[in-house]
């Protein structure tokens, strides 16, 4: 077995140690001051694998990757290399190369575009809804792109800043070895339209540690987007302990389309604990390609379920020893909606 792969846990603990034998594989063992590292990686394993399982054999198509940022090592790791429609995660590389020309001075924060109605799209966005303004800064629409997912923000700043079009920007993205099917799909060049296009676990998890790696003012800014972004009823920021010492940068990909590209229910982040100094990337995505409602509110559960895994994992303690963790979830929060394929 390689070293990066953390033992598996197995429901009766055959093949165990004597110390991971006292501890059982439940979801208080993640948050156990006196479990070792070594008991916390195999049950966080465990705990995951059988979220997957119950996925799988609902018809969801589900991908996992967490990695310790501090190792390097590799948690959990399934389907990894295989494709979904990436929704709103394929956001991430757009940032990650406006950081680039941010660094560059091919762009600047405070430069004004303006774009036509015709490129407002529907979404959750400021200028995605009616009436909305039509002129802003770039600043102002890298953080409706990353906070409120804004999809007329992502087309404008693919196609007026210096990233040049969706063309140009998968020609980078072909520069790097890492991404390899993170590219956008173009549908008319002429007119500027494309859809996000597909990634995968692995690459996504890659993208998301690009972009919070230098920590500059312009990844401050972005990572501040993504820690406070609207989406506080979804995925893994939905279970959240409210404890002030952990933080979660994350992106959400939420889409319906069965027909074509699959439900998608996705949700890529990292997790700081500023107390133990540690850091955890994740990314979870699923796709199903059936109109059945109960398997979106699957995919929906396992992403929470999976959250609170790791989120306990990483540190994030319940308050008041309560038996089910109260999860504070702002009034003023947005209820997360559910968008059909958007042509950008």
């Amino acid at each position: 077995m390689s070293s990066n792969v953390p033992p598996t846990f197995s429901t009766d603990f055959v093949g165990q140690t004597a110390e991971q034998r006292r501890v059982s594989p439940d979801l208080s063992t993640l948050s156990s001051p006196s479990a070792p590292d070594s008991v916390k990686d195999a049950v966080l394993q465990h705990l995951i694998n059988q979220v997957i399982q119950q996925n799988e054999s609902q018809g969801v198509i589900t991908s996992v990757g967490i990695t310790n940022l501090q190792t390097g090592r590799n948690l959990v790791s399934h389907n990894t290399s295989t494709s979904h429609f990436a929704a709103s995660i394929n956001k991430l590389p757009i940032a990650l190369l406006l950081l680039q020309d941010l660094r560059a001075n091919k762009v600047h924060m405070l430069d004004t575009l303006t774009w036509s109605t015709s490129d407002v799209r529907g979404g959750y966005g400021v200028y995605d809804q009616p009436g909305a303004p039509t002129t802003a800064t770039v600043q102002q629409l890298i953080f409706d792109m990353l906070n409120y997912s804004g999809n007329t923000a992502v087309r404008v700043l693919v196609n007026e800043t210096s990233l040049g079009g969706a063309q140009a920007v998968n020609t980078r993205l072909a520069q790097y070895p890492k991404l390899v099917q993170t590219r956008l799909q173009i549908v008319d060049p002429a007119h500027g339209s494309f859809y996000l296009g597909n990634t995968t676990v692995d690459e996504s998890l890659w993208t998301m540690q690009q972009v919070q790696r230098t920590k500059d003012t312009y990844e401050q800014f972005m990572q501040n987007a993504m820690s406070t972004n609207i989406f506080t009823t979804f995925g893994v920021r939905s279970q959240l302990a409210g404890n002030s010492f952990i933080s979660l940068a994350n992106k959400v990909g939420i889409l319906d389309d069965p027909a074509g590209s699959g439900t998608n229910r996705h949700d890529v982040g990292i997790i700081y604990n500023t107390q133990t100094r540690r850091s955890y990337a994740y990314s979870f995505l699923t796709s199903n390609y059936s109109n059945g409602t109960g398997m979106t509110t699957q995919a929906e559960s396992s992403l929470k379920q999976m959250g609170l895994d790791i989120l306990q994992f990483a540190g994030d303690k319940p308050h008041q020893a309560t038996a089910t963790p109260q999860f504070l979830v702002p009034a003023t929060s947005a209820q997360h909606y559910h968008e059909g394929k958007v042509l950008f």
